[in-house]
């Protein structure tokens, strides 16, 4: 049996916590609901709300209910799509009839999504996620006030009609254009919304209203939905001071007065603001159209010399009217070295290269990072730095939000209450919530600072090259560099010299400046040592910084993806191109890879075949490497996407064989299905995973074993083999029928046997995670519905 006090056990604030467990637990007993017995989600919602998010912890005490709906959301420990969030608001507000009923929906939706989120942001879930889900709630939201609020203007003034270009009537729509944390999916638990109206034209009308009159009255009804107070609180404040003219210009705009305006008046920090601009809400196509028409505004091909002194006045602007003098605590956001900062770091380099860059257009501030160490524009150990500080603040933000449900971003000054919100975070004291809120920030602060400094000239990387240094001066100066074995990095640094590769000093640096420079040169020396100074790569590097930048930093920053790029240096060429693409792939695209590079491969060359497919399978690795290296894929996601490669290179090279016996033997007596188990079967594929896999077949014909025998030693053989691209997978066969003393292959009815009568409880545990992968697909899904 549940009780209070069992929610304050190792409370950050133990007082606090038991007040608001005893309060939630006499409320919700009003209501005759009985806490007592909630279940392990339950206990574990309820012990966070009022342990650790105050706010929190009194939506619940309003509506106990609200605790047993979140515990019970399917969704509490993974993100919402966006298409069950819509089905779950249209079935809250289908029954709706007047304004105020649709705000009490809307806030009581907005209730149970913060309690959710909330929940996730301490625990459950990723920050990330947190933020895009906080967005779409906003974004949903929108579109029902909309929908609610035009069909009730259509009925009292008719439908707003316009003439289109070509004297086409049409119907005027309006779309909401998201700003800010809402455009870049970046929302905290208290933001304003910042948005921009607008509708499609001025050349018609709405019965006898003008359209600008229509929608400027659509624009209210729906910003009062959104952010009136009402005794249910807000759904989120509205601010619409981006709008053109600010506080004094229109409610909404057409898509003509938005255009001239920004074409005669915009400036250069609305251009900055207009990065992160989203269609959020309202008509898709026509907020398609906005950005589309704004886009050589947001991101010319030209830019001025003096984009960045214009950021950092905006920075300095800000920090005057926002910041408070010292003694009012640490504001997180505006402060130097705040997240305020690195969104400032990030647009400044996105509105100096993404006019020519289109993959540098990412509206998200961790996106956007990724994509400039892709491009090289930035450094491992600034991403890092930036990414880590993003993430450490961002956190914090949120958990000083829910102690109020404030807009506020202010480390508390006084001792106490920065102790509690140090506990909240996982800190065991204020003062290693202090280090880490000094290592973030400074961080921040040098890197911002940094934005514009050219390094033209690396005096201690050409001195080490030179050679003309003893001993002591050599190993002062790695030193220096950040290297920590330098004897080891002396040695390294003497394998280049002695085959007199063209490495650059501005090579060196960058492997200096990577998260692991022993590394980093330890590989690049291996790397050196395979090729030798005749190699084009080194003429690409000289004229490709970005590559520079980025081969150095893969190679300092992860062992197996340097050693893929020692083993296969050909990829080295396809790194900036992998680095514009998207990290995600499914199994068919990657399949689709393996079938065209496979059709350009001699057939009648095995081994051409076998090192074609490694060619593509290790390319993809390395897309997905370089994405978890860059942060742009979560640990599942990585997992995913490696399994994805795993099952295309499977069938592909199941194919092969297939054929090749085929040609030798005949056609197939059979069907073959090959079944993934442990890792592969989970989808939870490491990048040296072994693939574990059963192979079941059906055939008329007793004899038929041998064939299917051979078939699946030719697999395993040819997935083992190592090839002139390098090595496929190692394959695990031993969770088979009987192990390693079984059958390679099982007829169906012997598998069904043996799982029947003689398979071991592991052996019927390891079978949660078969699924079929390659071969016929009918018999695969036989095998794993048993």
């Amino acid at each position: 049996m549940i009780r209070p006090s069992d929610l304050a056990i190792g409370a950050p604030d133990p007082a606090d916590a038991l007040r608001r467990a005893e309060r939630l637990f006499e409320v919700a007993g009003q209501s005759s609901l009985d806490l007592t017995g909630l279940d392990s989600l339950g206990v574990q919602v309820a012990t966070l709300v009022c342990q650790a998010a105050p706010y929190l912890a009194t939506l619940v005490t309003r509506d106990p209910h609200r605790l047993v709906r979140v515990a019970a959301d399917p969704y509490l420990q993974h993100e919402k799509p966006r298409e069950v969030l819509v089905a779950e608001v249209a079935a809250h507000v289908r029954e709706v009839t007047t304004p105020d009923a649709l705000r009490r929906v809307l806030r009581r939706i907005r209730a149970d999504e913060l309690v959710r989120l909330g929940v996730r942001e301490l625990e459950l879930g990723l920050d990330t996620e947190v933020g895009r889900e906080l967005a779409r709630l906003a974004d949903v939201c929108f579109d029902a006030a909309i929908a609610f609020h035009d069909g009730r203007l259509r009925a009292q003034y008719g439908p707003p009609r316009y003439t289109d270009d070509d004297g086409a009537e049409r119907d005027a729509r309006l779309a909401v254009i998201g700003m800010g944390k809402l455009g870049g999916e970046e929302l905290n638990f208290s933001s304003d919304v910042d948005v921009i109206y607008v509708y499609s034209s001025d050349q018609g009308s709405a019965g006898t209203l003008t359209l600008h009159e229509y929608f400027a009255k659509l624009c209210v009804h729906v910003t009062s939905a959104m952010s009136e107070v009402t005794e249910d609180d807000v759904v989120f404040r509205v601010d619409l001071r981006l709008r053109p003219e600010g506080a004094k210009g229109a409610i909404a705009s057409s898509l003509d007065s938005l255009e001239r305006y920004y074409e005669t008046f915009g400036r250069p920090w609305e251009r900055q603001a207009w990065i992160k601009a989203r269609c959020c809400a309202g008509d898709v196509a026509l907020g398609a159209e906005t950005l589309a028409m704004l886009r050589p505004f947001v991101f010319p091909r030209i830019v001025s010399s003096t984009v960045l002194d214009e950021v950092r006045d905006l920075n300095r602007r800000i920090k005057r009217e926002l910041v408070k003098p010292r003694g009012h605590g640490f504001d997180l956001k505006n402060g130097e070295g705040g997240i305020r900062e690195i969104e400032f770091f990030v647009q400044a380099l996105q509105l100096i290269h993404a006019g020519k860059r289109p993959h540098l257009r990412h509206r998200g501030t961790l996106a956007a990072l990724d994509s400039l160490l892709f491009a090289g524009l930035v450094s491992e150990r600034e991403h890092f730095e930036l990414f880590r500080a993003y993430r450490w603040l961002r956190h914090a933000e949120h958990v000083l939000q829910l102690e109020a449900g404030l807009q506020t971003q202010i480390v508390p000054d006084d001792d106490i209450t920065r102790e509690i919100l140090a506990k909240r975070l996982g800190y065991e004291s204020d003062v290693a919530f202090a280090l880490d809120l000094s290592k973030h920030t400074q961080n921040v602060a040098r890197n911002f600072a940094s934005l514009g400094d050219v390094e033209d000239e690396h005096p201690d990387a050409d001195a080490l090259l030179s050679g003309e240094l003893d001993e002591e001066q050599e190993m002062t100066l790695l030193a220096r560099l950040g290297f920590v074995d330098v004897t080891a990095a002396a040695a390294d640094l003497e394998r280049i010299r002695e085959r007199r590769a063209r490495i650059s000093a501005a090579l060196l640096a960058e492997i200096a400046a990577s998260t692991d420079p022993d590394q980093a040169l330890r590989y690049f020396a291996d790397l050196i040592s395979k090729r030798g100074e005749t190699w084009s790569i080194w003429r690409l590097l000289d004229e490709n910084p970005a590559l520079m930048r980025l081969l150095a930093s893969l190679l300092g920053a992860s062992a197996y993806l340097a050693r893929t790029l020692v083993d296969t240096p050909e990829l080295i060429d396809l790194l900036v191109q992998l680095g514009l693409t998207s990290p995600i792939r499914d199994v068919s695209q990657v399949a689709g890879d393996l079938m065209n590079r496979l059709a350009t491969a001699d057939a009648t060359d095995p081994e051409a075949l076998w090192s074609a497919v490694a060619e593509i399978k290790n390319g993809h690795v390395l897309r997905v490497g370089l994405a978890d290296f860059g942060g742009a894929l979560d640990p599942l996601a990585v997992c995913n996407e490696l399994t994805s490669i795993a099952e295309a290179c499977l069938q592909q090279s199941l194919e092969i064989v297939e054929r090749q016996l085929t040609e030798r033997h005949g056609p197939t007596p059979g069907k073959l299905a090959v079944l993934a188990m442990g890792k592969l079967g989970g989808r939870e594929l490491g990048y040296a995973a072994d693939l574990d896999v059963v192979f079941v077949y059906t055939a008329e014909d007793e004899g038929a074993v041998e064939h299917f025998s051979r078939w699946a030693q030719r697999l395993l053989g040819a997935l083992r083999q190592r090839t002139a691209r390098g090595r496929l997978y190692e394959v695990d066969t031993r969770l088979r029928p009987s192990g390693s003393q079984g059958l390679l292959v099982s007829s169906l009815p012997a598998w069904r046997r043996y799982h029947a009568e003689s398979a071991a409880l592991w052996e019927r545990q390891a079978l949660t995670k078969l699924r079929p992968v390659a071969g016929d697909a009918q018999l695969g899904a036989e095998v794993a519905r048993l």
